[in-house]
């Protein structure tokens, strides 16, 4: 099976006399009928994409950059690289190519994704460090107790505006790095919560199943 596929063996799920009719049909029939089956798991699986939902039906853990406003929907690239197929006796779904089986993997089970310089470079783009500092920037370092010297030599917090319209995007990395006593990392892994959105649960599966061989009467047709 390949990293984040999902198979249904369709004879686990539908009644003794339609076992009994799948078990007869020939092997490529019985891929069309899991084919069938496949394509409706990758709509459940689409549908739970759209909706942001796991699998047991709760909202995913949003995202920690809580600073964007209107965050875009995660995972959004999937859906369309999802692909489904038949099989002996049951369905396939899965993703072909590799690196987006590989991301669809991660978040499925919340495993840890490893980064590093190069590569936030390459998905991002490389930082223009002269632009003005960024609001997320600027909270941070008010977070942290950044101060400015005043005429006189007092100290005070700037505003979240003086520091975007006075200190560049590098500048105010820099800064950051000092207050927090981080020497900056080339590596360095993100914990990624669970994400589940491939598959079925036990009673929509049952239920797809069933219904499948009801509509169809034992014969097949493509969909």
């Amino acid at each position: 099976m390949r990293p984040t596929a999902v198979q249904i063996d369709l004879s686990g799920y539908i009644k003794a006399r339609q076992q009994f009719q799948l078990l007869k049909m020939p092997p490529a029939k019985q891929r069309q009928l899991g084919g069938t089956l496949a394509r409706k798991v990758r709509t459940y699986s689409r549908k739970r994409l759209r909706e942001q939902k796991a699998l047991d039906g709760n909202a995913w853990e949003k995202r920690k950059e809580s600073h964007k406003k209107g965050r875009k929907k995660m995972l959004r690239g999937l859906s369309k690289r999802m692909s489904a197929r038949g099989v002996e006796l049951g369905g396939e779904v899965f993703f072909a190519d590799g690196k987006t089986a590989e991301i669809a993997h991660q978040h499925q089970y919340g495993e840890p994704e490893e980064w590093t310089s190069q590569k936030a470079n390459k998905v991002y783009g490389q930082p223009d460090y002269q632009a003005p500092a960024t609001r997320y920037q600027a909270r941070a370092l008010k977070k942290e107790g950044y101060k400015v010297r005043l005429p006189g030599g007092r100290k005070k917090k700037p505003t979240i505006r003086w520091i975007t319209e006075n200190l560049s995007l590098g500048q105010a990395g820099l800064i950051l790095r000092k207050l927090r006593d981080d020497p900056g990392k080339s590596r360095w892994v993100i914990e990624l919560p669970e994400r589940s959105f491939l598959g079925v649960t036990e009673r929509e599966i049952s239920e797809l199943a069933s219904k499948l061989f009801d509509e169809t009467s034992g014969r097949i047709y493509s969909v």
